[in-house]
C-alpha cells in the first residue's frame, strides 16, 4: 500500500478506529466516517438529566494479549477501569471512553452516513457525506454491521456473497433511573432466560455519579426479534415486568425511562474469518461479527486487516 494512499474508513466503532489509527499511525492517511452521534459505535452511552447508561456493549472482557495492552493504556490515561461486579472492565466517563484514545489523532466525521458507493476508475466515491464531496479514496474500508455492509454492497454480489453467511440479532434496550436504590443485591446478570438477556446496574460501575439507581436492561435476541417493530413505550412495560419478576423485588416507579433498539447488536454466526479483503478493488470489510460479538472480536478484526492492509 502506498503511503500517499487517501483511506476512507466506514464506521467509528472499535474495529473501524483500530484500522484506522493503526494506518496512521503507520503514516497512512485516513477519513472516518459514522452515522451515529458520538464515538464507539455499539459501544455506546446515553445521557439525559444527569442520567448515564451504557446501553450497547455494557462489559469488556479481556482475553487477549494485545486487547489488554489497549485497555491498560486506557486506564492509565484515565479512559477504563477495573468493573469488579461484573469482572470485567467499563469505559470511563461511559463505554464510549474506551475508543476515545485511538480517535484522538485522527480525522473523524460523525453525523456522516453513506448512503452509496461508486468505484470510479481506480478509486471510490461515497454519496450522502459532504465531507466526501468531491474525493475520490484510492481504498475504502467498511467496519460497519454486516446488514449495513450487505446494503452498501449491492452493486458488487461478490462483495456480498462474501460476508453473506455471517449472521446478527436485534437487541432491545431499556434503561431505567430510579429516585431510591431497589431492594437487591444484584448488580449484574447475564445469560437469563426469559425476555431479559442482561440486566446490570449502572450506579455499581466505576466513576459513575448518577442522581439514583440506574439500570440497564438487554432484551433476548428471541424477544427482540417478536417484538423488533414495536414503539419504545409498548416494549419497555413489559421489560420492566420481567426485569422485577427476575429481580423478586417490589416494582418501583422508575424516575427517568427511555429505551433503544439495537437492529444490529450481537453476532449470532461469525464469518470465521478477521476480515474481507479483494486486493485489486481496494476494499476490504471487518468487524466483531468476522470473529464474535465482543468488542475484544472488533479490535482483533481491525487490527487483522490493519496488518494485511501495510503488508501490502
Amino acid at each position: 500500500m502506498k503511503t500517499e494512499d487517501q483511506i476512507a474508513v466506514i464506521g467509528a466503532g472499535m474495529a473501524g478506529l483500530t484500522v484506522a489509527r493503526t494506518l496512521v499511525d503507520a503514516g497512512h492517511s485516513v477519513v472516518v466516517f459514522d452515522k451515529g452521534r458520538g464515538l464507539g459505535g455499539r459501544m455506546a452511552s446515553r445521557r439525559r438529566d444527569g442520567w448515564r447508561f451504557d446501553h450497547g456493549a455494557i462489559v469488556l472482557r479481556l482475553t487477549d494479549e494485545a486487547f489488554t495492552a489497549l485497555i491498560a493504556q486506557n486506564e492509565d490515561q484515565g479512559y477504563a477501569a477495573q468493573w469488579a461486579d461484573a469482572a470485567g472492565w467499563t469505559g470511563l466517563p461511559g463505554m464510549s471512553g474506551s475508543v476515545k484514545p485511538l480517535a484522538q489523532p485522527l480525522t473523524v466525521h460523525t453525523q456522516a452516513e453513506v448512503t452509496g458507493l461508486e468505484r470510479s476508475g481506480n478509486g471510490w466515491v461515497l454519496h450522502g457525506v459532504a465531507q466526501a464531496e468531491g474525493v475520490k479514496f484510492d481504498r475504502l474500508v467498511l467496519a460497519i454491521p454486516q446488514p449495513q455492509a450487505l446494503r452498501l454492497l449491492s452493486p458488487w454480489p461478490d462483495r456480498q456473497a462474501a460476508i453473506a453467511q455471517a449472521e446478527m440479532d436485534p437487541c432491545w434496550t431499556v434503561m431505567v433511573g430510579f429516585e431510591t436504590p431497589l431492594a437487591t443485591d444484584l448488580t449484574y446478570a447475564n445469560d437469563l432466560s426469559g425476555p431479559i438477556s442482561v440486566m446490570a446496574r449502572e450506579t455499581t460501575k466505576p466513576g459513575r455519579d448518577l442522581p439514583g439507581d440506574a439500570w440497564v436492561i438487554q432484551a433476548s435476541a428471541d424477544w427482540s426479534s417478536t417484538h423488533l417493530e414495536r414503539e419504545q413505550a409498548e416494549v419497555t412495560l413489559p421489560l420492566l415486568e420481567a426485569f422485577f419478576d427476575t429481580l423478586g423485588c417490589p416494582p418501583a416507579t422508575p424516575v427517568i425511562s427511555m429505551a433503544h433498539r439495537w437492529r444490529c447488536a450481537l453476532t449470532r454466526k461469525p464469518l470465521g474469518q478477521p476480515f474481507v479483503h479483494k486486493h485489486g478493488l481496494g476494499l476490504s470489510i471487518c468487524g466483531d461479527w468476522c470473529l464474535g460479538p465482543t468488542a475484544q472480536d472488533a479490535f482483533n478484526s481491525g487490527r487483522s486487516l490493519a496488518a494485511k492492509l501495510l503488508s501490502e
